[in-house]
């Protein structure tokens, strides 16, 4: 008896064990360096289509929050990929040094508890930056000695984190020449910066978003933060406008309005005010970091409500043009705002 219960016991455990199990083998044997050779194929070509596809058309579905290159808040995730860099230089790590050729690079703390990174070139400090708050990184991608910007010349990016809950990351570019050259700062705010050759031009563009629009109007989780696309053009990031575009079709765009109907509505039954929901402007931010500016204002005269009260058609017509005059003048903050001038094709009044 007492042997039938230890043999129930053990298929007990073994059918509660069985869930475990599976995740086990999925986690590890379908890892990519577990697949097939055909398999690994299929996906790097997939991964290629999808930048090659970047710049083509593609349809928005019912609403443009069914495509894929709208999102309403930074979601961590970056849809772009590329191939590993093939850079040729001496670079050796070392604890906390990176040495790449003569120039060295150094992390540390001092003793009343500052985070430095120091920069040596032959074995002398030639820059020392140090911050009370955060902490400072070289990035690992592109590896450090990577020329990024075609000039000939090493590069390396430096990373700084001011170590708050989501804000702020910024991205020093140094040229490691003749002499240590500061060539390039961005600053991605909430969320990071990727550099990758989207192109295949050899040159790196730094992929981030455009935080302009936080806490306008709404919390950090509502607001709206656009991809960016950064090009290394004159001697500095500029927007790639040929990589950001996508065409959207004014007939569709229009259509779709019908999806934002409730994105507009009075405050209360007292106050006939208009409250404007966050994904209003979104999806305005999503047709201009896309190259269709033109389509924004129709956007707005076709999802702004028009009301049968002859006094309350005044007062939303106040409302509207509020609303518009407060949004431009927030998007001239951003500072892309030259280049999404060109992109758009707009002249200064807008």
């Amino acid at each position: 008896m007492r042997r039938n219960d230890l043999i129930r016991c053990f298929f007990l455990i073994l059918d509660m064990l069985q869930p475990a199990l599976f995740l086990a083998f999925i986690f590890f044997g379908c890892t990519t360096d577990n697949m097939p050779a055909p398999v690994q194929k299929q996906r790097a070509d997939s991964n290629k289509i999808e930048t090659q596809n970047h710049q083509k058309s593609k349809p928005l579905g019912s609403s443009l929050f069914d495509h894929p290159g709208f999102t309403s808040r930074f979601s961590g995730k970056s849809s772009h990929d590329s191939s590993l860099p093939t850079t040729k230089k001496e670079k050796m790590i070392v604890g906390g040094r990176v040495t790449i050729n003569e120039y060295s690079f150094e992390r540390a703390k001092t003793e009343d508890g500052k985070e430095c990174m120091t920069f040596l070139r032959s074995g002398k400090i030639v820059r020392t930056d140090c911050s009370d708050i955060g902490f400072f990184s070289i990035l690992s991608y592109p590896s450090p000695g990577t020329d990024i910007n075609c000039d000939g010349i090493p590069d390396v990016i430096v990373s700084y984190f001011s170590g708050g809950a989501h804000c702020c990351s910024d991205y020093a570019v140094f040229s490691l020449g003749k002499e240590l050259r500061l060539i390039g700062v961005l600053r991605g705010e909430h969320s990071e910066f990727d550099f990758k050759d989207l192109d295949q031009d050899g040159k790196y563009e730094a992929i981030g978003r455009d935080w302009t629009f936080a806490y306008w109007g709404t919390s950090f989780a509502g607001s709206p933060a656009p991809e960016v696309i950064l090009r290394w053009k004159n001697g500095r990031y500029r927007l790639a406008d040929d990589l950001m575009r996508r065409k959207y079709d004014r007939d569709e765009v229009l259509k779709m309005a019908d999806d934002f109907e409730n994105g507009i509505l009075p405050v209360s039954e007292n106050d006939k005010s208009l409250h404007i929901a966050p994904k209003i402007w979104a999806a305005m931010l999503e047709l201009i970091y896309k190259g269709n500016g033109n389509l924004v204002w129709e956007f707005v005269d076709k999802v702004w409500p028009t009301p049968d009260d002859d006094s309350l058609k005044k007062q939303w017509l106040s409302d509207k043009k509020k609303f518009l005059r407060e949004f431009k003048a927030q998007l001239r903050k951003s500072e892309y705002w030259s280049d999404l001038k060109i992109m758009n094709g707009w002249r200064e009044q807008n």
